[in-house]
């Protein structure tokens, strides 16, 4: 087989490898786009029945709140007084309206007893286990979810707790819960609610895989083959020249068991024929291209390998002797042209043979002369030693040359193989000065590069720091009541230490310090998801406990990156000066009271955020005397180091605020952070710094009465 047809097949055969490698790694590229878009969807529609779930119970919570208020209801569960519950509950009118029926109902003592039902059995069960009630009575949480009763029938279930002394709307009088309201709605309201708010065709099946709820739709016959009922998945279907993608949710129950499986079918029908058109196209055009590619390699090959066989053609001539049959051939930088170039060296140097011997001595000793002159020139390129080097070889070649002219031994061949052996030493020489020239220009375009990159990593991480800086709050506002100053100094470009605050109503106002593990980029990022979900659920006014148990759970549900913070938070009423507050594993602040006297706040129990979730925290309060001073501080400030490694430890910190009686609150701030500055005194900086410093002026009224006073004289 000739060359050119070995040539034509490898290249065809390796174009018809990389086709089809392109079509296969597109095929997976769209398999994991397809896996990741079911992933998201399957999320998306957990979240819509969840939002389904809550809606539903939001509608129970409007018939209970009325229960919850009622005090002749509390004082039949402070009684365990059943037939008082049933005459007030025969009383008042029945709850619900359209959408909004309530089919059980249950009232519950705090011991656990069912003292009011609904269901006109002899011994009905309660619709809530004793460990869900004792969350709903130390009012942790309220119960909502998917319960089910009786064995085989679903509802949606929501329950709250009566307190003692209960007014109006739910107001208690400061006494513990002695009961609690709990009651559930039919469980197509919350496939109602989904159906409305994703627009779906929504179906519903027991755990045993009997229909509960979408029989009546024409698409049931195709989507029950489909339905597995422990399994959260999405496969897609056709029926009636439609597409279909069906979602699986497995629904939980209260109890944590799974009671059912709802059924999400969305139509897809334009995705798929859109997917599917593309799909075509880009077969069709990378075969195009491939075709073509081939159709413009194939014709080149033809052209140059047709000049080759030209080019083999003379030089069988030459090899034959005949000199004068050689045909002219295109000349070039290509392996063709360089080709045609040595066929017309033969040919001269056979004319040049067949015209005369001494011609060819004489070109020969013009030849060696140039050699040796480009070897000279060359040895000036090269390095010192071996540029003596080659030197010393050349003089002792040009020696034995001379010897050999003068006693006729030797011939010009000999005296060429002198100079081509100096020549090859010569090409060694320059050829590793060469590669060594060229790996150190590689070196240095790499550190080159390197340090473009670092420049420019340099610059992110700069208007990184600048915007993590002007995120925390640098103004504080103006308060009659309140003086309040803060920093934070971070040890890198970016740091994980925040504080803030911000008002959480008229006339509470928050403030919170933190410190995310680790340091730079990753605890900036988690610092930053902290600090948007503590104001988010801050100013809902459910308290400094509610607040972080609740941020805790967010945080520690995606927390993959098994990270953590540690906060202390706080709730300042500035109409009372008290000061509630809760800590999650976060060093206690120190009081500074108008005496000087320093000292820490009461210890919380309480773990960092994220760490696990469902945990319990704490919350303390005291009352802040005017000229009190609270310093709210991270491990930075304590755990700072100077050049002997000594830590700066806490009680230089007491000590330093002990010196701040009479400062404002920027002065104290300032104060702490010279002190800190003074004693490092300029050792390398360990951890992110930050301070916070409260000094609590007194109330409005306190402050407007010796205003009066002096206006009144």
């Amino acid at each position: 087989m000739l060359l050119q047809t070995r040539i034509i097949l490898l290249v065809l055969a390796t174009v018809a490898v990389v086709a089809g490698l392109l079509l296969g790694f597109a095929g997976l590229r769209e398999d994991a786009a397809e896996q990741r878009a079911r992933d998201l969807e399957l999320a998306r529609l957990g979240t819509s029945w969840q939002l389904a779930v809550a809606e539903a119970a939001g509608r129970i919570d409007q018939s209970l709140g009325r229960l919850v208020g009622d005090p002749e209801i509390a004082r039949g569960l402070e009684a365990d007084d059943r037939n008082a519950l049933d005459r007030r509950m025969a009383a008042l009118p029945p709850s619900g309206g359209t959408g909004n029926a309530i089919t059980d109902l249950n009232l519950l003592s705090d011991g656990g007893d069912l003292l009011y039902s609904s269901d006109p059995a002899l011994n009905p069960a309660p619709l809530l286990n004793r460990a869900t009630l004792d969350t709903i009575l130390s009012g942790q949480r309220l119960a909502r979810g998917v319960r089910m009763v009786d064995g085989e029938r679903l509802i949606v279930v929501a329950g709250a707790p009566i307190y003692a002394g209960a007014g109006a709307g739910g107001a208690t009088n400061g006494s513990g819960a002695v009961g609690a309201a709990v009651a559930g709605m039919d469980f197509s309201a919350a496939l109602d609610v989904l159906r409305r708010t994703t627009g779906a065709r929504i179906f519903a099946v027991a755990r045993n895989g009997a229909p509960l709820d979408g029989t009546t739709d024409p698409l049931w016959p195709a989507v029950r083959p489909l339905v597995r009922p422990a399994d959260r998945a999405m496969e897609t279907f056709s029926s009636a020249g439609r597409h279909y993608a069906l979602a699986s949710l497995p629904v939980a129950d209260l109890a944590g068991g799974r009671v059912a499986t709802v059924l999400i079918a969305t139509d897809v029908t334009q995705a798929v024929e859109e997917r599917t058109l593309w799909s075509i196209a880009y077969v069709a055009a990378v075969g195009l291209v491939l075709l073509t590619a081939l159709g413009l390699l194939y014709g080149y090959l033809r052209r140059n390998f047709a000049v080759l066989d030209s080019a083999v053609g003379a030089l069988q001539e030459l090899a034959r002797g005949r000199a004068m049959g050689y045909v002219e051939l295109p000349g070039g930088n290509d392996e063709i042209g360089r080709i045609a170039g040595a066929v017309d060296v033969f040919r001269g140097v056979m004319r040049e043979i067949e015209r005369t011997a001494g011609q060819r001595e004489r070109r020969l000793r013009r030849q060696q002369r140039f050699i040796r002159r480009q070897m000279e020139a060359l040895a000036v390129t090269l390095e010192e030693e071996a540029r003596q080097s080659l030197l010393d070889e050349l003089s002792q070649i040009e020696a034995e040359t001379h010897d050999s002219q003068s006693s006729q031994s030797k011939g010009v061949g000999d005296e060429l193989g002198l100079l081509a052996l100096g020549f090859s030493r010569l090409a060694t020489r320059v050829s590793t000065q060469q590669v060594q020239l060229t790996q150190m220009v590689r070196d240095l375009r790499d550190a080159l590069a390197d340090k473009r990159r670092l420049i420019s990593l340099q610059q992110e991480l700069e208007i990184a720091r600048t915007m993590q800086l002007t995120i925390l709050p640098q103004v504080f506002p103006d308060l009659a009541e309140l003086d309040i100053a803060a920093r934070m100094i971070p040890a890198k470009e970016v740091g994980g230490d925040f504080y803030d605050f911000f008002p959480i109503s008229e006339t509470k106002v928050a403030f919170v310090i933190a410190d995310v593990s680790g340091k730079g980029i990753p605890a900036a990022f988690f610092m930053l998801i902290t600090r948007t979900m503590l104001r988010a659920i801050a100013e809902s006014g459910v308290g400094p406990a509610e607040t972080m148990r609740r941020v805790n759970n967010l945080l520690a549900a995606e927390n993959e990156q098994m990270m953590f913070v540690t906060v202390f938070y706080g709730e300042l009423d500035l109409t009372t000066g008290e000061l509630a507050f809760s800590n999650g594993g976060h060093n206690p602040p120190l009081r500074m009271t108008g005496t000087g006297t320093v000292a820490e706040l009461q210890r919380v129990p309480g773990m960092a955020l994220a760490a696990m979730p469902d945990m319990p925290y704490a919350e303390k309060s005291l009352i802040l005397e005017t000229g009190d001073m609270v310093v709210l501080f991270t491990d930075g400030v304590t755990e700072a180091f100077n050049d002997s490694d000594v830590m700066y430890g806490d009680a230089r910190l007491v000590q330093a605020v002990g010196r701040l009686t009479a400062a404002t609150a920027r002065d104290g701030l300032d104060g702490v952070l010279s002190d800190v500055a003074r004693f490092t005194a300029g050792a390398p900086q360990s951890d992110d710094i930050t301070c916070l410093v409260l000094r609590w002026r007194g109330t409005a009224a306190a402050l407007a009465a010796p205003a009066e006073a002096e206006a009144a004289v």
